[in-house]
């Protein structure tokens, strides 16, 4: 080997070692660094001279020195598809309890005044009256008791709407994010793909923020990751690509018909959902992961009454279907929303709680109301109608019919018609005064003006003018009976039943989700724990380094003096 050869070799160990210590120190500036994955030196030999081969073993290779192979970005691609893959279902069940949590502060159950309370109150209110059915002072409690139980209804059921709206707005913003990643990364697969084109330059740094990136994006779906050769990167989101190479396909949003919530779509595929919440929810399929999925089922796509939890009959329309073949739009409507809510129902504890809650409300208001103005089926001219029974109702102070206690928004409960019998009736109404067909939901109920003006006015006389103590006993003894069934199940229950039915379905709701979330937050965390050891910089570690490429450093210099000193020898000896 020439002595000028030598002075290469050297060179070389001083140039590497010099790089290794900068990548380092670079390494140690960054150790508190969010994202930053360190960065390691890979040595390689340089290039072999072939001299003239002396033996068959000998094949007279000098050596020219060390060079710098790469710059590695020390990742575990295995660990974090791992960790991606758990902190997505991590946010999806975090998501589902915190939708569990709210229902149960709204209803009360968390701080120790729950909606039971207000049913209570009703009741006792009741009792008092069945002493002395027309005494102002037993009717102006039961008026209040009445006002303070629609109060509470409606503040709970609005808080819950209110939330659901919360969720929706949260949709919409995961998905401008999920758009604004996927814009920057392929922004980074330009960049990186261009610096790093000829393997003269590294781009860790933009390595670093787009895998931060893809970390990110984990925790709203499930994704894929794929490396092309000219390392950027191919990216599906619910197994559509989202970013290939320098591509982007955008995420759109959709208001879903009858409602004011919005679903994500594909544009690109003509609206395609994102999302099947028809699918069965379960680890085994791995359709429980993504916090934006999480968001959507805990959500539900309808907002619902207790009209929704039934089929629509057709025999509560006037007409299905019209002389010139189109359908009721408003049981298209209904039917729409039924559907919705047997997707909803599920996997949207809120959704559930809300259709059930109404259904509470109704079946309160309404058991009231039919004992105060009963009612009965009659046939006229060869068509039924729903009156007043005037034979069982109740009278006011002044002799006339009473008025129910609970009364709709802008909707009388009868008019008054005369027949082709010739008699008047008092028809039953569920038309409100815009022309729309009106219920009795908990946004549309209120206690009845009439009767918050003049006390007189609440229906407990006989038409003898006596007290009639049988209504006021009768209202009492529906808290006793068997009304209802929760989500349509086979055991009926009372008012106060249903409702703890309710509460316990949530709890036990929020129980699996917690179980479900904490675990998940477990193992994710035991993940990014082992991606640190692998790509987190350590001081120590470093440290070790630096001291060891210094001492390569000092040694590569000693060999350049070595050489340096034996040359000016040679020079001398020869003059």
């Amino acid at each position: 080997m020439s002595g000028m050869q030598s002075l290469y070799v050297g060179l070389s160990g001083i140039q590497s070692n010099s790089n290794a210590l900068n990548t380092t120190a670079h390494n140690i500036a960054n150790v508190n660094t969010e994202g930053y994955v360190r960065q390691q030196v890979v040595y390689k030999d340089t290039a072999y001279n072939n001299v003239a081969t002396t033996s068959a073993i000998n094949t007279g290779q000098r050596g020219q020195g060390v060079g710098i192979l790469e710059i590695a970005h020390v990742r575990d691609m295995f660990l974090d598809a791992q960790y991606r893959k758990e902190s997505g279902r991590q946010a999806f069940y975090e998501n589902m309890y915190d939708s569990v949590y709210e229902i149960e502060t709204h209803l009360g159950e968390l701080d120790g005044v729950a909606y039971q309370d207000t049913l209570t109150g009703l009741l006792n209110s009741l009792n008092e009256l069945t002493a002395t059915p027309t005494d102002q002072t037993a009717v102006s409690g039961l008026v209040q008791a009445a006002t303070a139980f629609i109060d509470r209804s409606k503040s709970i059921y609005n808080g819950l709407l209110d939330y659901q709206n919360t969720l929706n707005q949260n949709v919409i913003d995961i998905t401008d994010r999920i758009n604004q990643i996927g814009q920057r990364i392929v922004e980074l697969n330009e960049r990186i793909t261009k610096i790093e084109a000829g393997n003269i330059e590294n781009a860790n740094g933009l390595r670093d923020e787009r895998d931060l990136l893809i970390d990110e994006l984990s925790t709203y779906g499930k994704i894929n990751v794929k490396e092309y050769a000219n390392k950027s990167v191919y990216i599906s989101f619910e197994n559509i690509p989202l970013v290939d190479d320098t591509e982007f396909y955008q995420m759109g949003l959709e208001t879903i018909p009858g409602t004011d919530l919005v679903e994500p779509v594909w544009p690109a595929l003509g609206n395609q959902a994102v999302y099947n919440l028809n699918v069965e929810i379960c680890t085994e399929d791995n359709t429980d992961v993504g916090g934006l999925k999480g968001l959507l089922a805990a959500r539900g796509s309808v907002t619902p009454t207790f009209e929704t939890l039934t089929e629509p009959d057709p025999d509560d329309y006037v007409t299905t279907t019209y002389t010139d073949g189109t359908q009721n739009p408003e049981y298209i409507k209904a039917q729409a929303a039924y559907e919705r809510y047997l997707t909803s129902e599920k996997s949207s504890p809120l959704v559930v709680a809300m259709a059930n809650f109404d259904k509470l409300v109704n079946s309160v208001v309404t058991q009231i109301n039919d004992i105060l103005c009963p009612e009965k089926t009659v046939t006229v001219g060869g068509q039924e109608y729903t009156v007043l029974d005037t034979d069982k109702a109740s009278m006011a102070a002044d002799g006339t019919y009473g008025v129910e206690l609970f009364t709709r928004n802008y909707c009388d409960r009868y008019v008054a018609t005369t027949l082709s019998d010739g008699n008047t009736y008092y028809v039953r109404n569920d038309i409100s005064t815009f022309g729309n067909a009106s219920a009795y939901t908990v946004t549309n109920v209120t206690v009845n003006s009439e009767i918050l003006q003049d006390f007189s006015k609440m229906p407990l006389h006989t038409a003898e003018g006596e007290e009639d103590y049988d209504k006021a006993k009768a209202m009492v003894a529906l808290f006793d009976q068997d009304l209802l069934q929760y989500n349509d199940g086979n055991d009926s229950l009372t008012f106060e039943e249903f409702y703890e039915q309710m509460t316990l379905d949530m709890a036990d709701r929020g129980s699996i989700y917690k179980s479900m979330a904490d675990n998940e937050t477990t193992l994710a965390n035991a993940l990014d724990s082992e991606r640190q050891e692998v790509m987190s910089v350590s001081s120590d570690e470093e440290l070790s380094n630096m001291i060891r490429y210094q001492q390569a450093y000092g040694a590569s210099s000693r060999y350049i003096n070595v050489i340096t000193e034996m040359l000016d020898s040679l020079i001398a000896m020869v003059g």
